[in-house]
């Protein structure tokens, strides 16, 4: 494949030797001084220039053609213009303050490219200094307040993204354009890419599934990496984080470079935490976690017909399990083995409350490995087409036998070979039209000394088109796909002490005998935005995917040690399908900017795990001690909405204040009690407000200053699954979180580092989210209170440190 894809690449650029650069000028509106550090960015050819300590930029190995360009600073208000590329092309830019960037160029889950507030599809777009300015502590963290977001969460490590109440296999996650395939079925499987790495998220609210798969009910989240930098120089950075609740320290060192068209990048990071702490609890026991080390990045080509890159990636990390047992004084308490040969619970020492160490009978160890290759080529007639193809393996351990510390009780390694192959035509009479396949290769090996569900091998593959056409005041868009996914599953066996393995154990073993499975399905999806004025303008879209069921759902029969529960699968599970409808209106002048959907997503044959009981009520529990759930299928309607509205006054860009609000509504529409009509996992109704505060300047020595103060009001949740004892009320909670920071320069502009300072539940507010699983662990008999509550106050510290040198 590769030969076949760099004879296109010649055989179609040679029209496109001549050399055309675009260069120019940043400058302010308010006093026409020059903008140090502007990212001038072209999507449709993923490359750009950053403006230097004279405002001027220069991008080079550009095709001749009409190009977006993107250009964004921070506290400015992004600039999007259309320039023509021809020769050598001059263009300067003028770039207004604001506290809000307001616009971005999308280039995943649509075309190739989507400006946000033109898209029928509700989109969020969240930079890398963004993410600085917050405190977090994984990367889904990160983005859990934004409209539509939340996250499933085991501690202060692990979470799993949750989109409009959608999450697991109906959430695609993409990483550098390749699907991540991490085990992400299980609720304490975290998202295996390292937080320090990410440059950029782009998320799809709703019927993400059209370009990128089967499984996108809820949506996609696309993690992109830092671009290639502009031509003839070496940039790097050190950055250093410390947070003061759980004495979480983290580094990452980054370095790229451009040379002649030959580009790359390199990062290496670690981070390592102690246990965190609450008013109610003290420190967790086992709720810290350590990522030894982790490095990424890629090399190849920018060239005028496009790029060649090589992107490369290893994950370490390791996970301590909460499991909340306590003795009769509320002390965390653990197992051990006494002297007999028993398994027992002793209370933990105030040592190991404030170790950092890895427990090796209550833990998961994850790596995840990858390499990819992804390539764009434009043409000489305005085309493009774009090929990637990966290679992965994701190894997850999980400890959870005392008596056997150092074997890993699940074992699962799952290989992943992901390609995605598209055209992209010229766009032509105010059309533009994209085709494409993709799919993926998917094996899983269990080698733990138990197993939970059966060796499997997977083909997936969907062809899909997509089209735009765009009218005066009118932008439609839509698609259709096909998808077909192939399952080969496995048999399991019983061994003598009852556990289920993956070779035979003797005559009779055979418990499940295996079966092959062909899901097929059509998805689609139509929608428009309509300018109605200038400043307002409406958006809706119709949808249908599916989603098909995952092998745990189908075939899972064992102790999952993660979660402590014997998880049984439904063998004759139908796909998932979801009509989804959206309507929204953005309303845009100098001084307001609002934006606000409603949703509704129906979803037949909808896939959920119950508690099995017995006719008295009674849980089912499996060996005296672990309690059974079974998977189940039902209807379901999930309605919502999300809002957002800013003021900020067009006589003091320094100043804006943003109101956010999000909820979404679950019903199992086939429950039959009325304790199970509510689905689980739904987050609460949220409310966000933000106070921000911003500086250009002050002296010649601090630029981009930034003062933010959140109030964050979660209201209570009493839509839950009450049925088996699944689900509980959650109480509301309001949170205060403060942010500040500011970039340290030189007298000629350049930057020497930047500093980012945020205070999280300022005033130390003991709570549970609805989402936490730690909620529903055991009770403390010194309080009276269910479960574990989240973190505590926490301080956040970060220094960035960059380096800039001409090669």
């Amino acid at each position: 494949m590769k030969n076949i894809f760099f004879f296109f690449c010649f055989l179609f650029s040679g029209s496109l030797f001549a050399q055309n650069t675009l260069s120019g000028k940043v400058i302010h509106r308010e006093d026409n001084e020059t903008v140090v550090g502007a990212t001038v960015y072209i999507p449709e050819l993923r490359v750009g220039a950053t403006s230097d300590v004279n405002g001027t930029y220069k991008i080079s190995n550009l095709p001749k053609g009409t190009f977006t360009v993107q250009v964004s600073y921070v506290s400015h208000r992004t600039v999007i213009e259309k320039v023509a590329v021809d020769g050598a092309t001059t263009k300067d830019f003028v770039m207004e303050n604001a506290a809000q960037s307001l616009e971005e160029v999308i280039v995943s889950g649509s075309s190739t490219k989507t400006v946000i507030k033109e898209s029928p599809i509700p989109i969020a777009a969240i930079t890398q200094l963004r993410l600085l300015q917050q405190s977090s502590t994984n990367l889904i963290d990160a983005v859990a307040k934004l409209p539509g977001m939340s996250q499933v969460s085991t501690g202060a490590g692990l979470s799993k993204p949750i989109i409009r109440g959608l999450g697991f296999n109906r959430v695609i996650t993409m990483h550098d354009g390749v699907r991540q395939e991490d085990n992400q079925w299980g609720e304490e499987h975290s998202i295996q890419i390292d937080e320090y790495s990410i440059d950029r998220y782009e998320i799809i609210r709703g019927a993400g599934s059209l370009m990128y798969g089967s499984d996108g009910l809820g949506g996609v989240m696309s993690v992109l990496s830092p671009r290639p930098i502009e031509e003839g120089k070496m940039v790097g950075r050190i950055l250093s984080n410390y947070q003061t609740n759980n004495n979480l320290y983290g580094i990452s060192a980054q370095i790229a470079g451009n040379k002649n068209g030959f580009v790359w990048l390199a990062q290496a990071s670690t981070k390592s935490t102690k246990n965190y702490r609450n008013a109610y609890d003290g420190r967790v026991f086992a709720s810290n976690f350590t990522e030894p080390i982790n490095f990424n990045g890629y090399f190849g080509l920018n060239k005028k017909w496009g790029y060649s890159r090589i992107h490369f990636l290893r994950t370490f990390q390791k996970y301590n399990i909460i499991n909340g047992t306590r003795d009769v004084t509320g002390r965390f308490t653990t197992a051990s083995v006494n002297a007999s040969g028993e398994e027992v619970d002793r209370p933990v020492t105030d040592g190991e409350l404030n170790s950092r160490d890895f427990i090796p009978y209550n833990s998961q160890k994850l790596i995840n490995e990858k390499v990819s290759w992804n390539n764009l080529v434009n043409f000489a007639n305005g085309s493009s087409a774009t090929a990637v193809v990966s290679m992965a393996r994701n190894r997850r351990s999980e400890y959870g036998d005392v008596t056997r510390p150092w074997e890993s009780q699940l074992d699962l390694y799952l290989y992943t070979n992901y390609y995605d192959v598209r055209y992209n035509f010229a766009a032509k009479n105010n059309w533009e039209v994209n085709v494409g396949t993709n799919g993926m290769f998917q094996r899983l090996d269990n080698q733990g000394f138990q197993v939970l569900y059966p060796n499997y091998n997977l083909f997936d593959n969907g062809v899909f088109l997509f089209a735009k056409k765009s009218y005066d005041r009118l932008k439609l868009s839509g698609g259709v796909r096909y998808d077909i996914r192939l399952l080969d599953i496995g048999k399991l066996y019983i061994d003598p002490d009852g556990n289920f393995q993956v070779t035979p154990q003797g005559a009779g073993s055979e418990r499940f005998a295996g079966f092959d499975k062909n899901y097929q399905n059509v998805s689609a999806s139509l929608g428009g935005v309509y300018n109605l004025t200038e400043k307002l303008a409406v958006r809706v879209n119709g949808s249908r995917g599916f989603r098909a069921p995952t092998v745990p759902e189908l075939s899972s029969n064992g102790i999952h040690a993660g979660t402590f529960r014997y998880e049984i699968g439904k063998l004759d599970a139908v796909p998932e399908v979801a009509y989804q409808g959206d309507l929204g209106l953005t309303y845009e002048d100098k001084n307001w900017y609002v934006d606000l959907s409603v949703f509704q997503n129906s979803i037949q044959n909808y896939t959920y795990s119950e508690r099995v009981q017995k006719p008295n009520g009674q849980d089912t529990l499996y060996n005296g001690n672990v309690p059974i759930y079974r998977y189940a299928q039902g209807n379901a309607r999930l309605r919502g909405m999300e809002g957002t509205v800013t003021f900020n006054p067009q006589a003091a860009r320094w100043f804006s204040i943003t109101q956010s609000y999000s909820a979404v509504f679950g019903d199992n529409l086939s429950a039959r009690e009325a304790e199970a009509q509510y689905l689980p996992f739904m987050p609460a109704p949220r409310w966000i407000s933000q106070v921000k505060l911003t500086k250009d300047r002050y002296r010649d020595f601090l630029r981009n200053l930034y003062l933010t103060v959140d109030l964050e009001v979660t209201q209570k949740q009493n839509r839950f699954l009450a049925a088996y004892g699944t689900e509980t009320a959650t109480p509301g909670y309001q949170l205060v979180n403060i942010g500040l920071g500011t970039d340290i320069v030189t007298k000629n502009k350049r930057t020497l580092a930047s500093f980012y300072f945020s205070a999280n539940n300022v005033f130390d507010v003991a709570y549970q989210s609805h989402q936490s699983r730690l909620k529903y662990l055991d009770v403390n008999p010194r309080t009276g209170r269910a479960g574990v509550f989240n973190m505590g106050r926490n301080l956040s510290f970060k220094l960035i440190i960059p380096f800039e040198v001409k090669i």
